[in-house]
């Protein structure tokens, strides 16, 4: 339906009863079922769970790519086809889709200037008001990029590919960032440290981060929440708020408290896996 909900409050991506089902007859598989989603403005919010538990469509919902069956989707008081044409959302998919023949500065300074208007688009329908253009060189040496800035994509490792895009979603000031599995092909050390820079360029630019992950301890690092889904049909079995300073630095992921979140997101996930029909068939 993709409809605002009457009352719903501008600072929450607000996701209700929704339900997604593909396919009709025997073959109807149900992705999502009776879904409940509240996320604050600012907030960065992590979803994991199984897989085929939805966690991708939920996404897709909330970009607009997709419309539920059922229930009601709205961000920060609008549609997702609204968010998206006054280009509130952002979107950094599981492989970098950065143009081969421009160099990483003008790869991440193109949407800004092919999207001069949706300041003002997003000022009508309540959006986000930035002050300034970020500066992307700025931005780039947060993210470890600043001796890389005139090299081509192909020239760049997957990591600095990786953020590279992340860079350039950042740079278009979104209201909300929404980041499917952008670190699942890069090894450990290298996930740990796009982790940080992350963090870094999200403080500072105070956008909403959705962030679809498999990894337990990347969840609990990176997030303010971390929702837990299970499948069959997909949906929100646990809401998990975690309570550890930041800046997170990787000396965190040693700490007690930090394994205690790790602990309780797996026992979520384990009772999630019980639950599948992947455990039912086994």
């Amino acid at each position: 339906m993709s409809v605002a909900p009457a009352g719903v409050e501008s600072d929450t991506i607000s996701i209700s009863q929704a339900v997604k089902i593909y396919g009709g007859g025997p073959s109807q598989f149900v992705a999502l079922n009776g879904v409940d989603v509240t996320i604050e403005r600012g907030q960065f919010v992590s979803i994991i769970g199984p897989s085929g538990c939805g966690k991708s469509t939920l996404l897709r919902l909330i970009a607009g790519l997709e419309e539920p069956d059922a229930g009601d989707v709205s961000v920060f008081g609008v549609t997702p086809e609204r968010a998206c044409a006054a280009k509130m959302i952002g979107l950094v998919p599981q492989t970098p889709a950065l143009l081969p023949w421009l160099n990483v500065l003008k790869n991440v300074s193109l949407p800004g200037k092919i999207n001069t208007g949706a300041e003002r688009r997003r000022q009508r329908i309540g959006g986000h008001q930035q002050k300034s253009a970020p500066d992307m060189r700025d931005l780039l040496e947060k993210a470890g990029l600043a001796d890389a800035a005139h090299k081509l994509p192909a020239q760049l490792s997957g990591g600095m590919q990786q953020r590279t895009a992340i860079v350039r979603a950042f740079g278009m000031q979104p209201d909300v960032l929404l980041m499917d599995e952008p670190f699942s092909a890069l090894d450990e050390f290298t996930r740990e440290s796009i982790q940080g820079q992350l963090l870094d360029i999200w403080d500072q630019m105070n956008t909403t981060v959705v962030f679809v992950t498999h990894s337990v301890t990347e969840a609990v690092r990176l997030s303010d929440k971390v929702l837990v889904m299970s499948a069959g049909p997909g949906r929100v079995t646990a809401s998990v708020d975690i309570d550890l300073p930041r800046p997170r630095s990787e000396a965190m992921l040693k700490t007690a408290e930090f394994h205690h979140y790790e602990d309780v997101i797996r026992d979520h996930l384990q009772s999630a896996w019980r639950k599948s029909p992947a455990a039912s068939a086994a």
